[in-house]
């Protein structure tokens, strides 16, 4: 839907595997908007993540499944399934290219912590993504901007978000332990969120 202003609708793509999705991610989603980084966030889960295909314990529908019910009450967030598995090869590269391709008429920015950074330049077509790709490049703790990588983006701005200290892999290693994980991922998902992964361990010990 087009701005008054007929500018462009301002779109970050926030992707990842989601195994699961928690409150930190849905965090560092309201703080772009609240920045003023993006008019939407756009959660593409992974189908196939290149660097976690043999990792991601839940499958794509029902980690899809729980962000539709994270963000079910927030209209500036939408969940896209272009990466499903059989749709898509897991790359950047690709899912930018369908956005780009289906939705023309929005301005699309890719959401990337600086922790992250230092891997860019391995990423499937880096050449591409570097050229074509407006980054929106989050703050993390301990970590500042590698200029040699910033230095080869065409465009990319930091944004000041002050991120949770909470991870999927924190997450499920407490679920292995058996501890909780309240206050970690949205209450109403905490009973469904914390029976899928204990099946999923269960199911691994037998």
């Amino acid at each position: 839907m087009p701005l008054a202003t007929n500018q462009p609708l301002k779109v970050a793509v926030l992707g990842g595997s989601f195994d699961p999705i928690h409150l930190g991610h849905l965090h560092i989603a309201n703080q772009v908007l609240e920045l003023g980084a993006a008019q939407e966030i756009w959660f593409i889960p992974s189908g196939m993540h290149r660097f976690k295909e043999d990792t991601i314990l839940l499958d794509f529908d029902a980690r899809k499944s729980l962000i539709d019910k994270s963000i079910a009450t927030e209209k500036r967030f939408r969940c896209l399934d272009i990466d499903k598995a059989g749709s898509g090869d897991g790359t950047t590269y690709e899912i930018m290219h369908k956005l780009k391709a289906m939705h023309p008429q929005y301005s699309f920015a890719f959401l990337i912590g600086m922790d992250n950074l230092i891997k860019l330049p391995t990423w499937y077509n880096f050449n591409w993504l570097k050229e074509n790709v407006r980054f929106l490049i989050s703050a993390r703790p301990d970590y500042s901007p590698d200029s040699t990588i910033v230095g080869q983006l065409k465009d990319f701005s930091y944004v000041n978000c002050k991120p949770l200290n909470i991870s999927s892999t924190i997450i499920r290693q407490r679920l292995l332990n058996g501890l909780s994980i309240q206050g970690l991922v949205p209450h109403h998902l905490l009973i469904e969120i914390t029976r899928l992964y204990k099946d999923i361990f269960r199911k691994q010990n037998r």
